[in-house]
């Protein structure tokens, strides 16, 4: 058996429903765990795979050694696809840009996962702006006191995150629901009715949608049958679209190696 870890980078805001989106009235939230974790569903990204494979030529023969038959066959195919674990998570500062965020438990899962060692990370926050040392930064309304210094050399980054390694900040796990809340894209939508009604109005209804912001970062494992995956991992490490909401420019994503 062969396996590989990737990277899943989001390009832009990936909508994938929660189990209980029919019950929030007007918000239609993304797929959270119990602990409000944000995660993408192994089934999500199986089946966004499958769908682009089956849409291109030079990967169409490959889809039934790969996933298997349709959902009335006994063959699951030859890859298994783990979930997608959130490792870093970009938070907008109006007038400052993007910092992104990660927390211990992340990046022991991030660790434990790919086999990988992570520095030592003391009880204290940690930024990798060397000029922060000691000092105090404002993440939006939170002030963040008397934070260390990490070397961002001493963590695995993502290629879209090279650029930025003196904007990564980690914070204590007790953050992860506040700061995952502070970075998640809100965009209203409405949906018209065909004639308006007495009151001369063609809202129908008004509802909010979630999305996983640009920018985020997901580890994923994955696991082969077969030890020639020449193939699978040409196909692999590409742009494909995950989600809903894809016709309205939801759902593009970026598939890396982990090195």
């Amino acid at each position: 058996m062969k396996a590989g870890n990737i990277w899943i980078v989001c390009r832009e805001p990936v909508h994938i429903g929660g189990a209980d989106s029919e019950n929030r009235g007007n918000n239609n939230p993304i797929f959270r765990l119990p602990d409000r974790t944000p995660v993408i569903p192994g089934s999500s990204l199986r089946g966004a795979l499958r769908e682009h494979a089956e849409k291109e030529k030079e990967f169409q023969s490959f889809v039934g050694e790969w996933f298997g038959g349709d959902t009335s066959a006994v063959s699951p195919g030859n890859i298994s696809l783990g979930w997608g674990w959130p490792v870093w998570w970009p938070v907008h500062v109006l007038g400052y840009g993007n910092w992104w965020v990660s927390f211990p438990d992340w990046l022991n899962r991030f660790a434990d996962l790919t086999g990988t060692e992570l520095p030592p990370l003391p009880d204290n926050l940690l930024v990798t702006e060397p000029e922060l040392d000691k000092k105090t930064v404002y993440l939006r309304w939170l002030k963040l006191s008397n934070i260390a210094y990490l070397d961002p050399g001493k963590l695995l980054l993502p290629p879209e995150l090279q650029a930025h390694t003196k904007r990564l900040l980690i914070l204590k796990n007790e953050s992860i629901n506040t700061l995952v809340d502070m970075g998640m894209v809100r965009q209203p939508r409405v949906s018209l009715k065909e004639n308006a009604d007495k009151d001369g109005s063609l809202v129908d209804n008004l509802f909010s949608v979630e999305g996983i912001p640009p920018g985020a970062s997901f580890v994923v494992s994955w696991h082969s049958r077969q030890q020639q995956t020449e193939k699978w991992e040409s196909f692999l490490h590409r742009e494909h679209h995950l989600g809903g909401l894809w016709g309205v420019g939801y759902g593009r994503i970026i598939v890396e190696n982990i090195n």
